[in-house]
């Protein structure tokens, strides 16, 4: 279980004395976790949790597998992401992944600002030949105003042409758009739009609410805070036509940290799957594991279907899908589709013992797997003071 004692979080958490938000091992465990291995970028965002570059340091070799041993300790061999800072600056990259897959994991997933792979695709081909099976391309947006503020550079062309390394890798891609109210939060609808244009390639798209944990957050027009999940959602659904209510949360950690649709093109209109199946149909499918579930969800749709598309509960969801697959359930595996996600950080000020409890996405650190939201408000830079422009 994780860690949540019942004190208020107002107080300086010490690094050393405190286990708050870390996950035990020995029941609930996150569904995907970070590992970073490096601090050091070639970007300088003006929006970082991490506060890349400061400091500008790799994590020794060792010390990478030692954080991906502790994440296998914990929960398993479940989807891991390689991050930093950017790593691709990582002199052992290469070996990092092969070590991964190595020890059993099978969904090694790669953060980037896809910088080195748009120059380079061969060097993504090679970490693939590691191992590597799919990247989470930082991509804010779609025009160069969104770049500038978020990122401090235009970063369309870099984002297009890294989209095309991942297409020639033969691999996907998930879009990671940091929403920032005022900036890029006019966007999504058009980055969905993006998305299935490109849908060979691009798998899922995950709108995370720009987030004042303790790295860089220096977007003025951001200062007001992110988006709790029902705004996100609402967003979403004005810009694409998706009602909020036809993304589900119920079973990917707490339900006020995140939700997801699988979004259809039908006749030119977006269609969010789970707004014509029923709660109930669908809460008898996903069953009593759940976690199984969304871990199925990784290995792919033809994988996914021939294991959960052949009990009664699977028929009954595809009847009520009819629009969108017609009268022929086979369609359900012609049928091109989008992962669209939407997920709500805390705030420190805003941290809940709740939703610590239930947390999905952890990060693998040198003192053990925490929470993400609990490690960035807490102990990422636990004696430092926050500031933000």
């Amino acid at each position: 279980m994780l860690s949540s004692p019942s004190s208020t979080l107002s107080s300086p958490v010490e690094k050393e004395d405190s286990s708050y938000g870390k996950f035990q091992g020995n029941g609930h465990a996150p569904l995907m976790a970070m590992v970073e291995i490096t601090n050091r970028c070639n970007m300088a965002c003006p929006l970082c949790f991490s506060d890349a570059n400061n400091p500008s340091d790799h994590v020794p070799f060792d010390e990478c597998l030692a954080r991906l041993r502790r994440l296998k300790e914990v929960s398993g061999p479940v989807p891991v992401q390689i991050s930093g800072g950017e790593p691709t600056l990582h002199p052992k990259l290469h070996e990092i992944i092969s070590e991964a897959h190595a020890m059993g994991f099978r969904n090694i997933e790669l953060i980037t600002n896809g910088i080195k792979i748009s120059r380079d695709p061969s060097y993504l081909r090679a970490l693939v030949n590691r191992g590597l099976t799919a990247v989470y391309l930082q991509f804010d947006g779609l025009t160069r105003d969104t770049y500038m503020q978020i990122r401090g550079q235009d970063m369309t062309e870099v984002r297009q042409a890294a989209v095309e390394a991942v297409r020639s890798a033969g691999i996907c891609c998930t879009l990671a758009v940091a929403v920032t109210r005022g900036v890029n939060d006019h966007e999504l609808g058009d980055i969905v739009r993006f998305s299935f244009e490109n849908v060979d390639t691009i798998r899922a798209i995950n709108f995370q609410s720009a987030t004042k944990f303790t790295g860089r957050f220096e977007v003025a027009e951001a200062e007001s805070g992110g988006y709790s999940l029902p705004a996100l959602l609402d967003l979403l659904a004005e810009q694409t036509g998706m009602p909020a209510d036809g993304f589900r949360s119920e079973f990917l950690g707490h339900p006020r940290c995140n939700a997801m649709t699988l979004a259809y093109q039908v006749e030119g209109e977006m269609k969010s799957l789970f707004s014509y199946i029923k709660r109930d149909t669908l809460m008898a499918l996903i069953g009593d594991d759940a976690r199984t579930k969304v871990l199925d969800l990784f290995m792919g749709k033809v994988k996914f279907c021939a294991k959960h598309l052949t009990n009664t509960h699977a028929l009954a969801a595809l009847r009520e899908a009819a629009p969108i697959f017609g009268k022929d359930p086979r369609n359900v595996l012609k049928s091109k589709h989008l992962l669209v996600f939407a997920k709500s950080f805390m705030e420190r000020n805003a941290m809940e013992n709740e939703r610590i409890d239930q947390c999905s996405y952890g990060i693998s650190g040198e003192d053990g797997v925490y929470s993400f939201c609990a490690f960035n408000n807490l102990y990422r830079f636990a004696n430092r003071t926050l500031s933000f422009r």
